[in-house]
């Protein structure tokens, strides 16, 4: 995948019809909006840029955002528009323009309330350098190339296994000897890497600069996938040799090419009738980031997998980081660089505009596909899985690196929540249900910021069992836990008689509720009852990540990028995380032992028989008609029935 950047003079002519509004009045502004296509930007009163847009019309699209304000559906236009102090727009010639320069826009100035792809310094590039013999190097600032050279830098990447790369780039300095030094090393002689085969030594013109460039071409080809075509060049040139009798350098040609033949056997063929070039992109997404997936494939072969990471910042949904993106991924691509089609995991609203745009570009149609089966519909399968598994790793580093010194993200919670102590014990609370049967909840112990899984404990919901009621069970939960608190008012008794003796836990700094403002409410209130002192609690409700405190109307809102923040959501998560699994185990038992209730003629006598004779609906399952009848002493045409019941897939 190649990138040229354009020189400074080639710029869009369009900011030349910029409109400065910087020192008028916002509703004049809007008064004279133009009817045209173009970019408008968004300030705050201090001047800080908030966002940039495109519009078709900005006269109809700027004017929406007030028309509508404090009525938005969104909580991140109404978090915008309420800072909105002043704005200025730029007119373009086109909506295929305007899409350009917002993109160009946004990369410059990372606005608060715009989708940023992050992957300007996280990322490693390829650079071919605008030199008269150019340079392979590896580069993480793709800058652009200016003055009156006669080339252009020409970027290749972004790669985001740094391992692959640096491997892939040995390869090539092996088999296509590129020169490597800046400034040569002698005057009067070539240095170690033209004696060792690789480098064609155009420092001391040992070459042409005709032959050099055929050799950047054939890189250039090998980074863009186009291996059949490499391959046949290779052949031809090997062909040629072999006919002067240069068998040396027909020899090595001939380990470029079984170099390059290696590669290609590692790619996974996608389509043997089809050389249509695609990229098939797909996203997974939690509630801070959005992991983006690129799997490019070219001449029918898969020759690669990008990941990209785009933060969720004020409340941007998963679909319009995935959106924006497309239009900054193939921001500054060259015709040969655009796919013949983009393969889509959902439909996008402007598949038009950018169809159109990246047609442009191409000079010949694109087209955007989010296929419903088929081929193409398991390779959008193959990206998404390849999303959720980066995602999952961010999410793991993310916590390893948050658990491995978490003093700073306790401290901070400590100040945003105006805890009296230090929250080194944290309980999280989670309830899982289904349609409120098989009803259970989960507490999760943090200690010192760290999962103390022999604190962990799970409960069996009575209270609400049948009919699905959060609040209900939360409350049972909370008298049941502080009923091991050595601060109890009341209520020392177990479940098991009022003189069994009760297990004593540690008192927690802060208890975390998983949900909003009626299951903190239901469980301060059941602790007000059984008489316990409140400990400081909060809620977290999972929608926008707002933190509900008791005795507050408004909720805490943390960053996004906020240490507490991240640590809150990962005790949540472990306690959802432990929630779902005990429900699902209670809930599997149930619908095995269900399974005999339903049979005729097994009544409780012969279910406990058979269960007392196989110990188990697994072992029971793995006996034949005749085992069990002889096991459980039940008539062969019950012992049938039990047989068949066991063995639906869908009963048990």
């Amino acid at each position: 995948m190649e990138l040229t950047i354009n020189p400074p003079e080639k710029r869009t002519e369009a900011k030349q019809n910029m409109t400065d509004t910087s020192h008028s009045d916002l509703q004049t502004t809007l008064k004279h909006l133009p009817d045209k296509p173009g970019v408008y930007r968004m300030y705050s009163g201090s001047g800080k840029l908030l966002y940039v847009g495109k519009a078709k019309n900005l006269k109809n699209r700027v004017r929406s955002y007030f028309q509508k304000q404090g009525k938005h559906d969104h909580p991140k236009l109404t978090a915008l528009v309420a800072q909105v102090d002043r704005l200025d727009f730029i007119i373009a010639e086109s909506e295929e323009e305007a899409l350009m320069l917002e993109s160009n826009l946004i990369k410059a100035h990372h606005p608060k309330y715009n989708v940023l792809l992050k992957d300007d310094k996280r990322y490693p590039w390829l650079c071919l350098t605008a030199e008269p013999f150019p340079r392979l190097i590896l580069t993480r600032t793709p800058r652009r190339s200016g003055g009156k050279k006669t080339k252009q830098a020409r970027y290749f990447g972004p790669y985001t296994n740094v391992g692959d790369l640096h491997q892939m780039l040995r390869m090539i300095r092996k088999h296509f000897p590129l020169r490597q030094r800046r400034k040569p090393l002698f005057t009067s002689r070539p240095c170690m890497n033209y004696s060792i085969g690789s480098c064609l030594g155009p420092c001391q013109d040992l070459v042409t600069e005709q032959d050099y460039d055929a050799l950047v071409r054939q890189v250039t080809l090998f980074l863009k996938g186009k291996t059949n075509v490499l391959l046949t060049e290779i052949d031809a040139e090997m062909e040629a040799a072999s006919e002067v009798l240069n068998f040396e350098w027909a020899a090595k040609l001939r380990d470029r090419r079984q170099a390059v033949e290696n590669v290609v056997l590692t790619q996974r063929v996608m389509s043997n009738n089809s050389l249509d070039d695609w990229d098939v992109i797909a996203f997974a997404a939690d509630e801070i980031r959005c992991v983006m997936n690129v799997l490019p494939v070219r001449e029918g072969k898969l020759v690669g997998n990008q990941v990209f990471e785009v933060s969720l910042a004020n409340h941007t949904k998963p679909i319009e980081a995935y959106e924006a993106f497309l239009a900054q991924f193939y921001e500054g691509k060259e015709a040969e660089d655009i796919p013949d089609k983009v393969v889509l995991q959902h439909p996008v609203v402007e598949s038009g505009l950018i169809t159109s745009w990246l047609s442009g570009v191409k000079g010949k149609k694109v087209e955007l596909v989010s296929p419903g089966r088929g081929q193409k519909k398991d390779l959008v399968a193959m990206a998404a899985a390849n999303a959720q598994q980066a995602l999952e790793q961010s999410k793991l580093y993310e916590a390893t690196r948050i658990q491995s010194d978490p003093a700073k993200a306790l401290l901070e919670l400590q100040e945003y929540l105006n805890l009296p102590d230090y929250p080194s014990r944290m309980e999280c609370y989670d309830i899982s249900h289904i349609q409120g049967r098989y009803t259970v909840a989960s507490m999760v112990v943090f200690t010192d910021g760290r999962p103390d899984n022999q604190a962990y404990r799970r409960f069996k919901i009575h209270t609400a069992e049948g009919a699905p009621d959060d609040f209900k069970s939360m409350a049972e939960v909370m008298q049941r836990r502080f009923k091991h608190s050595g601060s109890s008012g009341k209520g020392a008794e177990d479940s098991k008689g009022e003189n069994a003796p009760i297990e004593r836990w540690e008192d927690p700094d802060l208890v975390i509720i998983d949900g909003g403002k009626g299951q903190l409410s239901s469980a301060v209130a059941a602790l007000k009852e059984s008489g316990v002192e409140n400990p400081p609690m909060i809620s977290l409700a999972k929608k926008f990540e707002e933190i509900f405190v008791p005795g507050q109307s408004r909720p805490i809102v943390l960053s996004k990028d906020s240490q507490a923040l991240k640590l809150l959501q990962q005790i949540r998560d472990e306690a959802h995380r432990f929630a779902i699994t005990y429900h699902r185990t209670r809930r599997a038992k149930g619908a095995k032992a269900s399974a005999l209730d339903r049979i005729p003629g097994i009544g409780p006598k012969r279910k406990k028989k058979l269960m007392d004779g196989f110990g188990s609906i697994a072992k029971l399952k793995e006996a034949n008609v005749s085992e069990i009848v002889k096991v459980a002493g039940i008539p062969e045409v019950q012992a049938q029935q039990v047989y068949d019941v066991l063995h639906l897939p869908s009963k048990i």
